[in-house]
């Protein structure tokens, strides 16, 4: 249901519709305010028109610094799960190899154990 919301963004009025909550849209309008007013204390000489603008300039380039970092990470991540699972192919091959050689080993063992046995049995 979409919420009927009225913010002011420099000194004007806007009523908008959202899905969002009252509070969230208000608290977006406070930092787009504090941008407008950062932007027009730090440039004198220009009209909040100029302040929001450049302010609207700034988001963007923040945005889509955030959606590059963001499909880097993404892109990152999905080289660590590839890696991962070459790990864990390697290592079920390894674990595979491990059991083959104790099952080496333990016919060995009993091998062993056989010819002793026989051997003894043997000598008496």
């Amino acid at each position: 249901m979409k919420n009927k919301i009225i913010v002011e963004l420099c000194d004007k009025e806007f009523s908008l519709l959202s899905d969002e909550s009252e509070e969230y849209v208000k608290s977006l309008a406070k930092e787009i305010n504090t941008m407008i007013q950062e932007t027009a204390y730090k440039n004198l000489r220009i009209s909040k028109a100029d302040a929001a603008v450049l302010s609207c300039l700034d988001l963007c380039d923040r945005n889509r610094k955030l959606a590059e970092n963001n499909d880097n990470m993404r892109k990152t991540i999905s080289e660590y799960i590839d890696e991962i699972g070459e790990l864990n192919r390697k290592l079920a091959a390894y674990e595979r190899q491990k059991a083959g050689r104790g099952a080496r080993i333990s016919n060995m063992d009993d091998e062993a154990l056989t010819n002793q046995s026989g051997g003894s049995i043997n000598n008496a």
